[in-house]
């Protein structure tokens, strides 16, 4: 499965028009406001289009208005171009004049380099509310619908009392860890009986960033199963739930059992909003250098941050700045010749804290 080589948008939300080279590191950097988090969602919007769930999240999201630019008096078209290492897939999104919505006026999967093939395009849907792509048995739509799949967006931001992974999950739902980590312990249950080098790793890097870390525990009902942890220095052997674990350590679990599952698990492109909140220095150093194995390892990695700490712990090549600017996001990779006269000097958190990178706010 190839990853994401370039991605072409046009019309949606605050990006009118987008075409971007995208790497294994691809770390989002801006203002407040400045589309940051608009780009993330694209990737929502995906997934909820490869299962057939698109007229639910837009109506759920604020209807049609909300997703194109300026909304729908000024756009009527939104279209994603998703271009993989041989393979494609293009969408495009029409406003339905009669209801608050968005409907698909075509999705196809192509081949790259399509000289080469006789019928180097093949249509999924037109005219249609959901796309078919679901169904589709042709190659080249099946290896589009594979990325899809692979390609997660995930959100760990809720770590209060009521997140759903500090309470009685069903121990079956342990495929794969979901978008908020609600099956998180089902799933690091399922790692530690069956990937039990893959569970040490994640146990290793939660002990790195909080030492008193012992090890996970499950208490298992029935079909249930509760997270819980031991603590190095606890006697009793009793062990304390998930709902004691400070906002960093809860989401930096969540993250290091992302990171750490085991590669044939894994996501292949793994698409993360402002990954450091909560999280210690020293976390941030551990889940920057998480970050860059697995992407060396062959998966891909899109975060956004706002954190320069974070930021100096990536080359400037891995680095999209965004900026606002008439009206609408521009994203730019940082190339050498936005760098050349002070990589010398500045680590890339520090020479965008200075104001040399852009990516600030404006007035």
């Amino acid at each position: 499965m190839g990853n994401l080589s370039n991605i072409k948008i046009t019309g949606f939300k605050s990006i009118k028009e987008l075409d971007l080279e995208m790497k294994p590191i691809n770390v989002l950097i801006g203002a407040n406001g400045a589309g940051k988090s608009n780009f993330i969602s694209i990737f929502r919007l995906l997934e909820n289009i490869n299962t057939q769930r698109l007229q639910t999240y837009i109506k759920q999201n604020g209807g049609s208005e909300r997703f194109l630019h300026f909304g729908n008096q000024i756009t009527d078209e939104i279209t994603i171009d998703l271009e993989l290492r041989d393979n494609g897939y293009r969408i495009s999104l029409i406003k339905d004049n009669e209801k608050d919505t968005l409907f698909i006026w075509h999705d196809e999967g192509y081949w790259n380099g399509s000289e080469k093939y006789t019928q180097p395009y093949r249509v999924i849907s037109q005219n249609a509310l959901e796309s078919d792509i679901k169904n589709n048995r042709q190659p080249i739509v099946e290896y589009s619908r594979e990325y899809l799949k692979q390609c997660k967006l995930y959100h760990f931001h809720d770590t209060s009392s009521t997140a759903k992974f500090k309470s009685f999950q069903n121990i079956g739902e342990n495929k794969f860890l979901d978008s908020f980590a609600s099956n998180l312990a089902p799933f690091l249950y399922s790692l530690k009986n069956n990937f039990s080098q893959d569970y040490k790793n994640i146990v290793q890097a939660v002990q790195t960033v909080a030492p008193y870390f012992q090890d996970f525990d499950f208490n298992i009902q029935d079909e249930n199963v509760l997270l819980r942890w031991q603590h190095k220095n606890d006697l009793s052997n009793l062990g304390f739930s998930a709902q004691t674990l400070s906002d960093g350590t809860a989401r930096f679990i969540c993250m290091a059992t992302l990171f750490l599952q085991p590669k044939g698990l894994r996501p292949s492109t793994i698409v993360l909003d402002e990954p450091e909140i909560g999280l210690h220095p020293t976390a941030i150093a551990v889940l920057s250098e998480i970050i860059q194995a697995i992407a060396n390892d062959g998966a891909q990695v899109i975060i956004s941050t706002q954190s320069v700490e974070l930021a100096n712990y990536f080359e400037p090549d891995d680095f999209i700045v965004v900026n606002y600017e008439n009206g609408e996001s521009k994203l730019k990779r940082l190339e050498e010749k936005y760098f050349k006269d002070w990589i010398e000097t500045y680590q890339v958190g520090e020479a965008w804290s200075e104001g040399l990178l852009g990516g600030e706010p404006k007035w």
